[in-house]
């Protein structure tokens, strides 16, 4: 008769490195794997606390006894080798009586895993994976040992896979496969690492990254090192550089496209400054920008080139709606800009009125004068550019109106804004493009082209041929006009119309006040000849053009129009000078 195996013997001779503990934690049986494999004693150790006898498994033991749950793939480093613990509670009658702690070493469990077919297939895919990539892949340990790489690598880096394998970096570092090492630096800082690197070998410069990857514990387990060749960086920047140059001769040519575009506007621009103006304009009209606040003199030419940016907008087949802000009083106004309900005022229509911003729908707006709006008026404009909504005179609909905003004025804004005439915050909500035309008398280069543009002009509407001869032109380039276009384009007007005779050199002499250009009249008129002082002088000159210029208007709004300054300042002035 044979001995049956009992339950002694399966603990004994079980694959399975045993250790079992009671519900203090302290060894109660040890087989015969555990005491080779963790170098156990059973007479030494028996009745001995776990946990202090070997030092490694006081962390997993302690989450164990907090929740009394089993562990299971709990990778601790054993006194010879890389374990993996199980720890299963075991209960009797409902009470816990203690646990089974099993132990196994991980490569003998990595070689089984490795021999099965699920294991195979993903390893292929892996390794397919990471050899199609076209950068460069490298995998260290935690200690720096070359794991694998990929074969963009082994050629960007002039070296062979079986050569590097099991290597630590620093010892390729030290034989200068590379000038440094990126995995060494991710070991010393513990972070993700981005160097430079220069291969001797290939001649080639590698963008390295360092990205670690933690274990349980904290401890770098693996370090997955990508590389890539800058040599092909440094072609697309080169590449950059020839469309950068590239871009800058279409942007020339463009360019000149828009001068040519700018030939086809009524606007004559010779000086570099008004070019510019114009360019920005087109620009602005192209990008189908909004809130466009014109500056400039009276007669300078702000609502044509309003016109103008309407014209080249992709608004341009919509209405382009005028209104002077200064030619209506406050209620008429109103009306004008946001219409009214039936019933809304005694004489009102019937049907009721459509106002300007409703007929500008899908156009542009353009509110000339906004320097003379009223506060209550700037009030609702400034509604209307926050939120495209408007509200007839005595209704209570809302209108959602989309229309491009453009606003022109003589005036300085800013300094009403000091005086509480404009509002401080329509003033920054209309200033978001500013385009400042500047006065005749500072682009003279401008004058001759206006002259000729106008004089073909009034010649072939009136069917006549006058002509202005070098001596004249020279004469009105010397001209200070201070109604700027306006003004010009009045005076060749009027030469066309009124002289008789073919040559208009002596009429334009004459209606501008004999041989010296008027500006120079009236420095005569208001300096003495003999006085040399520059303050003098100008206090002179600026009390004449106040007395003419009050002679020809009869409001302080006009003069003020017609100078260029505030209508305060005109107050002001007429004041200090003590003109009646």
């Amino acid at each position: 008769m044979y001995e049956k195996v009992n339950c002694e013997d399966i603990f004994q001779f079980t694959n399975i490195s045993i250790v079992v503990i009671d519900p203090k934690g302290c060894i109660s049986h040890i087989n015969r794997n555990a005491t080779i494999l963790l170098n156990l004693n059973i007479d030494a150790h028996l009745d001995k606390e776990l946990a202090s006898v070997l030092s490694f498994l006081k962390r997993p033991l302690s989450d164990f006894f907090s929740n009394k749950k089993q562990i299971r793939g709990y990778q601790v480093q054993g006194p010879q080798s890389q374990l993996v613990l199980d720890v299963n509670p075991v209960f009797k009658q409902e009470k816990f009586a203690g646990a089974v702690c099993m132990f196994q070493q991980l490569e003998n469990i990595e070689k089984s895993a490795q021999k099965t077919d699920s294991f195979k297939i993903i390893n292929r895919q892996l390794e397919r994976i990471i050899d199609s990539s076209s950068d460069g892949i490298w995998v260290c340990d935690g200690k720096g040992e070359v794991i694998s790489l990929n074969k963009a690598s082994e050629a960007l880096n002039g070296i062979k896979c079986d050569k590097v394998i099991g290597r630590n970096v620093q010892d390729l570092l030290d034989n200068k496969v590379f000038d440094q090492s990126v995995t060494t630096q991710v070991l010393e800082s513990g972070n993700r690492e981005t160097i430079m690197q220069y291969i001797a070998k290939t001649k080639k410069f590698l963008l390295s990254t360092g990205t670690p990857a933690f274990d349980e514990n904290g401890d770098i387990a693996l370090i997955v090192v990508n590389e890539r060749d800058i040599t092909e960086l440094n072609t697309l920047r080169k590449e950059y550089e020839q469309s950068q140059k590239i871009r800058e001769k279409y942007k020339e040519e463009l360019s000149e496209l828009a001068l040519l575009e700018l030939q086809n506007n009524p606007i004559i621009a010779e000086s570099p400054g008004m070019r510019s103006i114009l360019q920005m304009s087109l620009k602005l009209a192209h990008l189908g920008a909004s809130n466009i606040l014109i500056l400039g003199e009276s007669g300078t030419g702000k609502s044509m080139l309003s016109k103008m940016i309407h014209k080249n907008s992709s608004r341009r087949k919509n209405p382009f709606v005028e209104i002077n802000c200064a030619a209506l009083p406050e209620s008429l106004l109103e009306v004008e800009l946001f219409g009214y309900e039936k019933g809304a005022f005694s004489g009102a229509n019937s049907k009721g009125k459509v106002g300007l911003f409703e007929m500008a729908h899908g156009g542009t707006l353009f509110l000339d004068e906004i320097g003379d709006m009223p506060l209550l008026l700037q009030a609702k404009l400034l509604k209307y550019l926050d939120n495209h909504e408007i509200r007839r005179v005595g209704g209570t609909d809302v209108f959602h109106v989309e229309c491009s905003v453009i606003a022109a004025t003589n005036q300085d804004l800013h300094e009403l804004v000091k005086q509480k005439l404009f509002r401080e915050d329509l003033y920054y909500r209309l200033n978001s493009f500013i385009l400042k035309i500047p006065p005749l008398r500072e682009r003279t280069s401008d004058i001759s082209g206006l002259i000729r543009f106008y004089l073909e002009k009034f010649n072939t509407k009136y069917n006549c041929n006058k002509k202005i001869n070098s001596q004249t032109m020279q004469y009105l380039l010397q001209y200070a006009f201070p109604g700027n276009v306006r003004e010009l384009k009045s005076i060749v007007e009027n030469v066309v119309v009124m002289d008789e005779r073919s040559n208009v050199d002596e009429f334009v002499r004459g209606s501008l006040g004999g041989n010296e250009p008027a500006y120079s009249n009236l420095l005569l008129a208001g300096a003495d000849s003999h006085d040399f002082n520059l303050s003098n002088a100008l206090q002179k000159v600026e009390k004449a053009l106040l007395i003419r210029t009050k002679k020809e208007f009869t409001t302080t709004r006009e003069m003020a129009r017609h100078l260029g300054i505030s209508q305060p300042s005109v107050v002001r002035k007429l004041k200090q000078y003590n003109i009646a």
